[in-house]
């Protein structure tokens, strides 16, 4: 009985541990990989709380940090496949990165300036999604900014867009508040090229 539990045991351990790396990386297939992709996944999320925390909150640095990490961060729209009259057990599937960054950033009420427009969460997102596609973190250069009435911090930001050869720039300002025991910003403006966000 010792024995059978003692399998039963190491069987679920091994199958939580592929769970997760499958959610790292959904091209493993084997024990073997996923133990390796595990760690890779646990070393980058402790890169990324090590990042976050370099700098203080609400600081200039901490504000483009947070953006150019968002930026990079791989978006994932995983949608479960559903067949007339079968249910299917399926597993969690990818993990969205950037939807799980930007959640952890804002407030769940968070508003956003894009280019001028006033936007809600959602249009925040899109508006972050759309930049993403254009972004390129080659040859970017930070600098300090004069926080506008009504935001607390800001930032400039310079970047030369894939597929152009001239540099656009990102005036970046937010306002913060505590939320779940952490600073989020609740208000984010990025001002530039409109077309930057569509």
């Amino acid at each position: 009985m010792l024995k059978r539990l003692l399998v039963l045991f190491t069987t679920l351990h091994l199958s939580a541990i592929t769970s997760i790396a499958y959610s790292c990386n959904p091209a493993l297939s084997s024990l073997s990989q996923a133990s390796i992709a595990f760690g890779s996944c646990a070393a980058s999320q402790t890169h990324f709380l090590h990042t976050m925390s370099a700098f203080e909150v609400g600081s200039p640095e901490w504000l483009s940090t947070q953006l150019t990490t968002l930026l990079a961060s791989p978006h994932i729209h995983f949608t479960q496949p559903s067949l007339p009259g079968l249910k299917l057990r399926m597993g969690p599937g990818p993990i969205d990165v950037f939807s799980t960054r930007f959640a952890n950033m804002c407030t769940k009420d968070v508003t956003g300036v894009l280019g001028g427009n006033e936007v809600d969460k959602e249009g925040l997102k899109e508006g972050l999604l759309a930049l993403q596609k254009k972004w390129s973190a080659d040859g970017m250069q930070v600098e300090s900014a004069q926080a506008p009435d009504g935001f607390q911090v800001a930032t400039n930001m310079f970047f030369t867009p894939k597929d152009a050869e001239s540099q656009a720039k990102i005036s970046v300002s937010a306002s913060m508040r505590e939320e779940g025991g952490l600073q989020r910003i609740s208000l984010l403006s990025l001002d530039g090229d409109p077309s930057l966000f569509q």
